[in-house]
Parts: C-alpha cells; sequence; structure tokens
C-alpha cells in the first residue's frame, strides 16, 4: 500500500498515525459544520467514513437521546473510533466495518447521516447517496462535509485514490438520489451540503 492510499483506507502503523494527523486538521472543519448541522434529539446517526470517532464522540455531546453509528472501510478506523468511543461502546455508540457502497442498516432507520471528509474516496457515489437514501427515514437528513483543497493542486494525480466534487456538484449527485437539498454552505475551500428525504407521501 502507498502512503497516499491511507487517506481513503487507512492500514498498519502509518495509517493509525494520520487518523490522529488527520482529526486535529479536520477540527476547525468540524467546528464549523456543527454549527450549522441540526442533529436529532433521538432515533440513529450514522457517521460514514467514521475514520478515529472524534466526530461521533462530539456529536454525543449535542444530542442527548439520539445514538451514535460509526461506519468505515477501514479495520485501523474501527479500532480507533472504538477506543475513542469506549465508554459509550455498546450503550450508546456501535462501531461498524463496511462500505458506503452497500451500508449494513434496514431501510428507513437512520434519522441523519454524515460524511465528513470521505465522499472523495468513495468508489460508487452514485450507488453510496442512493443506499443513504434508502436508510433514512422519512424527513432524515444527509450532510457531506469537505474541503476541496488548494484549487491549484491537482488531488487526483498526488492522491490516485480520490476524486474531487464541488459543493455544487454534490448537491446535484443529492438531488439524483431523490433528496431535497435544503443547505449549501462555503467557506474558503469548505463546504457543506444537506439533503432532506422528503416525506412518505413525496418520496
Amino acid at each position: 500500500m502507498s502512503f497516499t492510499d491511507n487517506f481513503g483506507n487507512p492500514k498498519g502503523l502509518l495509517g493509525r498515525m494520520m487518523l490522529v494527523s488527520m482529526d486535529r486538521e479536520h477540527l476547525p472543519m468540524a467546528k464549523w459544520a456543527f454549527e450549522q448541522i441540526r442533529l436529532p434529539s433521538e432515533g440513529y446517526i450514522a457517521d460514514i467514513g467514521c475514520g478515529g470517532g472524534y466526530n461521533i464522540r462530539r456529536m454525543l455531546k449535542m444530542t442527548d437521546g439520539a445514538k451514535l453509528i460509526g461506519l468505515d472501510i477501514s479495520d485501523e478506523s474501527v479500532r480507533k473510533a472504538k477506543k475513542v468511543n469506549k465508554d459509550e461502546l455498546g450503550k450508546r455508540v456501535k462501531i461498524m466495518q463496511g462500505s458506503a457502497e452497500k451500508l449494513p442498516f434496514k431501510p428507513d432507520s437512520i434519522s441523519c447521516v454524515t460524511a465528513f471528509e470521505t465522499v472523495f474516496f468513495w468508489k460508487d457515489i452514485a450507488k453510496g447517496f442512493a443506499e443513504v437514501f434508502k436508510a433514512l427515514r422519512a424527513g432524515g437528513s444527509f450532510a457531506v462535509i469537505n474541503n476541496y483543497g488548494d484549487p491549484k493542486i491537482d488531488w487526483e494525480k498526488k492522491v490516485p485514490c480520490m476524486k474531487r466534487y464541488t459543493a455544487q456538484q454534490i448537491s446535484a449527485l443529492m438531488q439524483q438520489a431523490g433528496f431535497e437539498v435544503t443547505k449549501v454552505s462555503e467557506k474558503d475551500t469548505l463546504f457543506l451540503v444537506i439533503g432532506r428525504k422528503g416525506s412518505a407521501e413525496n418520496v
């Protein structure tokens, strides 16, 4: 595995080191996004591509009644997320290994889905968005948060396992999956797009 592959699927010692550094680097983005995301007070919140589980720990403090599910393709991420949230593991927190293209959730079972700095690494983003739509309950929301990065840098060449999307492209992909886009927010190279699954009558 090359160094850049760890961005999409952290493995081994290098992956473990990267998970810690990524949380430090992503903290300003997480704070900015959480000021705009309204988390449900009950039901299930799923964080896809949960990495080291730090955002799960933050969301636990933001909602009293909801339960958190962390999902990541990386076994190193799963181990780290379990360690970071060990006090609530098996209570309000469940950490699972899996991919966005085949979510291990029952249809209409999740109230909110978040995806921080992960959709750029999904192999089939359209399928992933369709899976999220299927898993969400009517009225549920899907929040995608990313840093587009310096537009002067060819990130796809630098990190071959990634594919960048703009906020507008993510918005269009959400609409294609059936979501109503309720918010598009941008700050410097950061962006947040929130989609809502309509009521049962409108889906």
